[in-house]
């Protein structure tokens, strides 16, 4: 009877720490990348201006009181959603986003152009929260898709299963 207490000890253990993990995962894939999207636009919008503290000090002090539901009052998605996906991004990528904001902001060419680079870095390449970024299309180029062009500071849309486009006909002004 004492292996069978034991077992059913075990058992228990496990379910409640496979519980407590799912606390984690129960952010939906949208949730997800809504969460890191505003909290990369927060970073950015605190790290595009510039300072006498350098970037490398400057980053990790934001990182560590950026996932605070005060920051994320003003968006459409739920504060709670948006501080629970920035904490998982945190916790799970803290170091690799760390060093890409570091290396983004130290570039002088970057001041001009819109975070939607640095958003589709972290979110679609270093976090893998939201699908996208030039290389899902490598991937599965049948899907399709938007993606942000780093070159133009602009969106190239990609025509596939995902994306729909009508093909526009050339006309020129007096056709009109």
């Amino acid at each position: 009877m004492g292996f069978y207490k034991f077992f059913v000890y075990v058992i228990f253990l496990y379910l409640v720490s496979a519980k407590t993990a799912d606390k984690e995962t129960k952010l939906t894939p949208a949730g997800l990348c809504a969460g890191c999207q505003a909290t990369v636009k927060e970073l950015s919008r605190v790290l595009k201006h510039t300072t006498n503290d350098p970037i490398s000090k400057r980053v990790p002090k934001l990182m560590s009181t950026v996932c605070k539901k005060e920051n994320f009052k003003h968006y459409e998605i739920t504060p709670s959603v948006i501080e629970e996906s920035c904490k998982l991004m945190m916790k799970n990528n803290g170091t690799a986003i760390e060093a890409t904001l570091v290396n983004y902001y130290n570039a002088k060419s970057r001041q001009g152009h819109s975070y939607l680079d640095i958003v589709q870095t972290i979110c679609s390449e270093v976090t893998k929260s939201c699908p996208g970024g030039i290389d899902n299309f490598k991937d599965k180029p049948k899907q399709g898709g938007i993606v942000y062009n780093r070159e133009t500071d602009t969106f190239d849309v990609i025509p596939g299963e995902n994306v729909k486009m009508v093909r526009p006909s050339k006309q020129t002004h007096e056709e009109l």
